[in-house]
């Protein structure tokens, strides 16, 4: 298998807590491995029964915990994740980092200093996932001759030095001149490009592939703003409370309803689970103007950007009730 699963520290928690029934939860990307997963632990544990969730996992706000009560298990092992910023699980769970195998490409630094230099900067920022964080200090060193590299402090004590999350960037110092991202695909460095406003240059370890995202994320950036400048006029809005148990969020539901009050706004709140187009055109009637979704700050930039009616982040919506266009605030 390409992650190390961490089986040992595994079976050896399992034991320690006395657990008889433990859910597996993983997201997306690793559950193609769950089956082999449970294979090797029931060989050392086989008077436990393990039941794998196939619920999506979108992070560590998005413990399985109903699940785990519905099916009277002792133990969740969460996979893939580190504790979340704001929340940890009420219910017992373990967490397994699970981090990549794949080791650097000489060819990844020299596509990456090319890239790099177009922008001539001095200070740069390394940042990656938690798969591929064993990598940050290696690429670090490489570089280093080139550039001053800084590699931030996540925002807790269980994140790794240099870990970003979806809606977590703490460990992005500001004061550099452009972001270097180790991650697959391009949710986390797009994220990085809306906190920060600099240059982004993402290496995806899975395919390879060295991409400068500065102009997509500036393309994003536009219709962002879009969004906020159509938000300006909106006079009834709902304010979408998630309830997810990492992604409810009163305090920020309770502040942004006074403040739209505030402006003499009409405001209704909506508590939502799974969130998509369908669900908001199922609710959306004329005289609704605008949205707010306090669950996850990466639906309305992602999932919902093409919804019909402004969907704002916290954020954005913080900037129309300063009415304020900079700067320009992401996540929350």
């Amino acid at each position: 298998m390409s992650y190390f699963f961490e089986q040992e520290f595994i079976i050896n928690e399992i034991v320690k807590r006395g657990s008889r029934k433990v859910l597996l939860q993983f997201p997306e990307g690793l559950r193609y491995f769950s089956t082999e997963i449970v294979s090797t632990l029931e060989k050392s544990l086989p008077d436990v029964q393990f039941i794998i969730s196939g619920e999506p996992s979108w992070g560590a706000c998005d413990i399985a915990e109903d699940e785990a009560q519905i099916l009277g298990v002792d133990l969740i092992v969460h996979f893939g994740h580190t504790p979340y910023t704001w929340y940890y699980p009420k219910f017992p769970t373990l967490f397994v980092k699970t981090t990549s195998k794949i080791e650097i490409n000489e060819r990844w630094i020299d596509e990456i200093l090319g890239k790099v230099r177009k922008y001539n900067p001095k200070v740069i920022s390394l940042s990656s996932t938690i798969q591929h964080s064993t990598l940050l200090s290696e690429i670090k060193e490489r570089l280093t001759n080139n550039f001053r590299i800084i590699i931030g402090k996540p925002s807790n004590p269980f994140m790794m030095d240099g870990q970003i999350l979806g809606c977590d960037y703490k460990a992005i110092p500001q004061d550099v001149d452009l972001h270097l991202n180790v991650s697959g695909g391009v949710f986390h460095p797009i994220g990085i490009g809306l906190t920060t406003g600099k240059p982004v240059i993402n290496l995806d370890p899975y395919s390879g592939k060295v991409e400068d995202l500065t102009e997509e994320i500036r393309k994003i950036l536009k219709i962002r703003y879009s969004k906020i400048m159509q938000a300006f006029d909106a006079r009834t809005w709902i304010i979408i409370q998630g309830i997810k148990v990492g992604q409810n969020r009163p305090l920020m539901v309770k502040y942004m309803e006074k403040k739209l009050k505030e402006r003499g706004n009409t405001v209704y709140i909506m508590s939502n689970k799974v969130l998509n187009i369908d669900t908001l055109r199922n609710i959306d009637r004329k005289y609704v103007d605008a949205y707010i979704v306090t669950s996850c700050p990466r639906l309305p930039t992602d999932d919902l950007f093409s919804f019909e009616k402004p969907v704002l982040t916290p954020g954005e919506a913080k900037m129309v009730i300063n009415n304020s266009l900079e700067p320009y605030i992401f996540p929350w």
